[in-house]
């Protein structure tokens, strides 16, 4: 080693054995120890709300409170304390990354008053993974810590007390065994049967159909505890959700899905349907996003194409026809349109919107026939697998690149690039590093897409990754090029992902927890413990089913391992 880099490397040395140090004081500190004889808490939830709690010496005692809210029609749930440690005292910020979501809850004491907030009573109020924001990340992790403290000065019946409940009670961490009644089979990669993803699909389907509402518009973002509608819309994610419902209603062959779909698709060539420089275009405001016009073509080209309502033909001729004025001569897409300047601005690029609208350009060709939308769809994909990532590191990192993959599987009948599909096997290699097994952290996991032992993972991120693997998975059997190994370790991938997402829908999940159970039924979380229901989050779980349905019916092998 040269002399000039020694004192860095002493530095080094010396920052990682303090680190290691510091991590392993943490650890003894803040460690769970296993408890011989637990308390046994019994609760008893109605519409959502806790209506009765007892602490039992055992799960087959009696007690006469939760005997009679149970005749009254409530949900008895037990929960086993099996491990207690204590909570960091200081830095206060330390109590919102210390607990283990849907697993971890808290002894609170103050005075001679002792009461549990198990993780039943978290999930309810939505604590979990509500607290602080990276948004670099777009990730929210940690507790929502003035929710805990309004929840526990409720518990303690203390009013007016805010933050400063928490500095006042002597807290602890337990770790809690929840006992559910009613058992359901656990769904695995191994045992994944087409039954399994058709009930999945269609109980996405039934969610986003009754999402819709009379006047066309979703029901976007719902709080899945409360049954109420959260601010907020988009006409990118009404789109994709439209596209859903179309494929829905297709392989289920169910009409209240198809009119369903019909329904969100008017709007998107009503209320939501702009001019952008004399050309159609979804979106209002000043600045026009490239995205939900992509996606609107991907929803209305899917419509005509199963059938649903073949009117939209025209209308996916137009709208790719401006989707084609924002291209690039390098096959790069501008991203916005600027209403004021009367032209397509190319100041800020943002991901997804590319992959978007190359995927239906050549979704529209289809239908359209027309050579441009073709060619169009072929040079932004050339430009997504080549020009887009060369830099040192592309073989070793990889973005979001689930709508490019989709492309390259549409391109493939009519401009099959053995490149693209080298560039998404290679991207599903990297996914697979990612992919974590049972074990690996704390949470339901095998299949998840992980970023550690500590934070729960995302679901969207595993949909939207098995979407893109289906589609690769079925053209690289087709080109013959790849190895069985390689192309059974993309397919297991696939189902390690809908198994995950199958296990985590709400079919009809934590039911107890939920004012209104069959209001949110088969609807997919943000997480296991994020209970904002946005229509993407379902779309692309569902959308991912149904690809795989349609790849094992049209190729028998697929469907086994």
């Amino acid at each position: 080693m040269p002399r000039s880099l020694r004192p860095v490397a002493r530095l080094v040395a010396a920052y990682a054995l303090v680190l290691a140090m510091a991590c392993g004081a943490v650890r003894r500190a803040v460690a769970l120890h296993p408890t011989s004889q637990g308390e046994i808490i019994a609760s008893v939830w109605k519409g959502g709300a806790l209506v009765e709690r007892a602490f039992l010496p055992e799960i087959r005692a009696k007690d006469p409170r939760i005997d009679a809210a149970v005749r009254e029609g409530g949900a008895l749930v037990f929960e086993t304390v099996v491990a207690e440690g204590p909570i960091l005292p200081w830095p206060r910020w330390a109590l919102g990354i210390s607990l283990v979501p849907g697993k971890d809850g808290l002894r609170a004491t103050l005075g001679d008053t002792i009461v549990y907030l198990t993780p039943d009573d978290l999930l309810a109020r939505q604590v979990y993974g509500h607290g602080g924001r990276i948004d670099a990340l777009e990730l929210t992790i940690g507790l929502d810590v003035a929710r805990l403290s309004a929840l526990l000065a409720e518990r303690l019946k203390i009013e007016g007390e805010g933050v400063d409940v928490l500095s006042r009670s002597s807290l602890r961490r337990i770790r809690v065994e929840r006992r559910v009644v009613r058992e359901v089979p656990p769904i695995t990669a191994e045992g994944l049967t087409r039954a399994q993803v058709l009930e999945g699909v269609a109980a996405a389907g039934r969610y986003l159909g009754l999402s819709v509402l009379q006047d066309g518009r979703f029901r976007y973002a719902v709080d899945a505890v409360s049954n109420r509608e959260i601010a907020g819309y988009e006409w990118a994610r009404h789109a994709g959700a439209t596209f859903f419902l179309a494929q829905a209603a297709a392989i289920v062959r169910n009409e209240f899905l198809a009119q369903k779909a019909r329904q969100a698709a008017s709007v998107l060539q009503g209320a939501a349907l702009s001019s952008c420089g004399g050309l159609p275009c979804v979106g209002d405001g000043p600045v026009i996003p490239l995205g939900p016009t992509a996606l609107a073509v991907l929803a209305f080209s899917e419509i005509v194409d199963k059938h649903l309502d073949e009117g939209y033909a025209p209308l996916v001729a137009d709208l790719s026809r401006f989707l084609r004025a924002q291209q690039r001569a390098d096959g790069e897409f501008m991203h916005y349109y600027d209403q004021a300047a009367g032209r397509p601005s190319d100041q800020h690029q943002v991901g997804y919107y590319s992959g978007e609208a190359t995927l239906a350009l050549v979704r529209a060709y289809r239908i359209t026939r027309d050579p441009a939308d073709l060619e169009a769809a072929v040079r932004g994909l050339r430009y997504l697998v080549g020009p887009a990532w060369s830099f040192f590191g592309n073989r070793y990192y990889f973005a979001e690149e689930h709508w490019t993959c989709q492309a390259m599987a549409a391109l493939w009948p009519y401009a099959p690039d053995a490149k693209a599909l080298d560039f998404c096997m290679r991207w599903h290699q990297f996914g697979r590093a990612l992919q974590q097994r049972a074990g690996d952290s704390y949470y339901d996991a095998d299949g998840a897409m992980g970023v550690g032992p500590l934070i729960e993972p995302r679901l969207t991120p595993v949909a939207s990754r098995c979407e893109a693997a289906v589609a690769t998975l079925a053209i690289a059997r087709r080109a013959g090029t790849f190895s069985p190994e390689e192309i059974a370790s993309v397919d297991l991938q696939v189902r390690r992902a809908l198994a995950l997402l199958l296990r985590q829908q709400f079919r009809p999940g934590p039911q107890h927890l939920f004012s209104d159970p069959w209001a949110v039924y088969g609807a997919i979380p943000g997480s296991a413990s994020d209970w904002e229901l946005r229509i993407d989050y379902t779309q692309h779980a569902g959308s991912a089913m149904v690809r795989w349905l349609e790849e094992t019916e049209a190729s028998p092998t697929a469907g086994s391992l």
